[in-house]
């Protein structure tokens, strides 16, 4: 065999060696993060929407009408704008506790008063952003995973001196 041919030869099979070839994931990698990446959309979706409001929002007195503690401690409420009454109801949060017929602050969308809440629409896009950071780190987990386990491992030189 020629030299230039031998030579030839040895620098494709260590190019061939050395270069990894990508392999499609599969559908159950895929299915691994969509989950973390539902739940970064939905958190970034509520984030958005709520801080939107925010923005406008505006308050008004309202009225305890209803506690559901079997509800996750539910709280409905109704409040009067522009001579209508709406109604709306909240999760309590922490320590908050009301009683039926208490006097709250409501907050609402001036654009839309049935969207509306017991909490400022501020206060409610920063929940709604807290695990935002977490769930795109595993979404990126999930995805350095997926490359690391679908990429080949190069295989051993078969070079020789001869």
């Amino acid at each position: 065999m020629p030299h230039s041919s031998r030579v030839r030869e040895m620098t494709d099979g260590l190019a061939r060696d050395m270069s990894r070839q990508w392999n499609r994931p599969t559908w159950w990698m895929l299915l691994i993060a969509a989950p973390w990446m539902i739940g970064a959309t939905f958190c970034m979706y509520v984030w958005y929407t709520d801080r939107a409001v925010a923005l406008r929002q505006q308050t008004t007195s309202g009225t305890i009408v209803a506690h559901k503690p079997a509800s996750r401690n539910r709280y409905g409420y109704t409040f009067n704008v522009n001579e209508k009454t709406y109604g709306g109801g909240q999760v309590s949060y922490g320590d908050e506790q009301f009683a039926v017929g208490q006097v709250v602050t409501v907050h609402y969308d001036p654009l839309d008063p049935n969207n509306s809440a017991l909490v400022d629409f501020n206060e409610s896009s920063s929940r709604a952003s807290r695990p935002v950071p977490c769930l795109v780190l595993g979404v990126l987990s999930a995805a350095l995973i997926i490359f690391g386990l679908r990429r080949e491992t190069p295989k051993p030189s078969r070079l020789t001196p001869g």
